[in-house]
């Protein structure tokens, strides 16, 4: 159980620093705010992660960098493929340790 939370917490702090690069504040705050409890290696760390995703206008949707969509189409091309990749590692990892049967 410990590597899962290892890798749950990796996975997050990625995360946070893509969404510290593209000022995203409110769901870097979301995050962060879960990880002592991942840290401590406890289920609420898991769970305040999954409840950002899923439905309308939750972490599931977000789109990062809009500025640079016109400007820099690459780099928002880029970002927003970065994003893709961590929310969908983070999502994982946290339903990994959700999903165990024994606390």
């Amino acid at each position: 159980m410990s590597q899962q939370f290892s890798e749950l917490e990796q996975a997050s702090r990625e995360l946070v620093g893509l969404l510290d690069e593209a000022d995203e504040k409110y769901w870097k705050f979301m995050i962060e705010r879960a990880l002592p409890k991942v840290n401590a290696h406890e289920l609420a760390g898991a769970t305040l992660i999954l409840g950002c995703y899923g439905g309308i206008d939750t972490f599931s949707d977000l789109i990062i960098g809009k500025r640079f969509e016109s400007a820099q189409p690459l780099k928002y091309q880029n970002l927003n493929a970065r994003l893709m990749h961590l929310r969908t590692r983070t999502f994982e990892a946290a339903r990994r340790i959700a999903a165990r049967q024994v606390w």
